[in-house]
């Protein structure tokens, strides 16, 4: 369950139409990350079908956007990568979930280039 936020966001810059199905149990987890995943992307200016199992994503050129995380890590650090590609500015609302697995998780992206600004 934990690879398929970050796999919707592959999916998101990729050319094509993925689906990821046998999915549903992800309804469960922190978010309903079906629902929220889909949410968001929309947001960025992606398709995307979902249903009780499976979320499909027509890749496309995600755009900046302000993103909810709904205080989930998976969903926060998957957004944040999608956020170093995507046209724009991206906001990202409770970005701090990501202390939950990964507490450095800015402070890495920091690293290798990317511009975070706390605000």
């Amino acid at each position: 369950p934990d690879i398929v936020p970050p796999l919707a966001i592959v999916a998101a810059f990729a050319r094509g139409k993925t689906e990821i199905t046998n999915i549903g149990h992800l309804r469960y987890k922190e978010t309903d990350r079906i629902n929220n995943m889909a949410a968001e992307l929309r947001k960025m200016g992606i398709k995307v079908d979902v249903t009780e199992n499976t979320i499909s994503i027509i890749g496309g050129r995600p755009k900046g956007a302000i993103i909810e995380t709904y205080n989930d890590h998976r969903m926060a650090m998957s957004f944040a990568t999608a956020a170093l590609f995507a046209e724009g500015d991206t906001i990202i609302n409770e970005a701090e979930a990501v202390t939950k697995s990964y507490p450095g998780f800015f402070v890495e992206l920091v690293k290798i280039g990317a511009r975070v600004q706390e605000i």
